[in-house]
């Protein structure tokens, strides 16, 4: 889709950062949410032939990520784009 934004945000929010990435996407249809963190599931295979792509992309996200204590979220409406979330402890200041 011709035109797409992406919008990146960081906070902060106690002892936990928070990175957001949010496009303008076609978005991911609610029942296959929960999967698409998996190695090498691609939610519309022939979508995928034309875009290329294992599936992998978003798996390798999830472990680093749980790999630092933090989580990976998604939320999508399909027409209207996704935002991924990515949240992990907050490091501790040095000087």
């Amino acid at each position: 889709r011709e035109g797409g934004r992406v919008l990146i945000s960081l906070g902060q929010d106690g002892r936990k950062v928070r990175l957001s990435v949010k496009d303008t996407g076609i978005g991911i249809p609610e029942e296959e949410q929960t999967r698409i963190f998996e190695r090498f599931y691609r939610t519309d295979l022939s979508r995928s032939r034309k875009t290329g792509g294992a599936g992998i992309g978003l798996a390798i996200v999830k472990a680093i990520v749980q790999a630092h204590q933090g989580t990976v979220t998604v939320t999508s409406k399909v027409g209207c784009g996704s935002r991924f979330t990515v949240t992990l402890p907050a490091g501790e200041e040095t000087r």
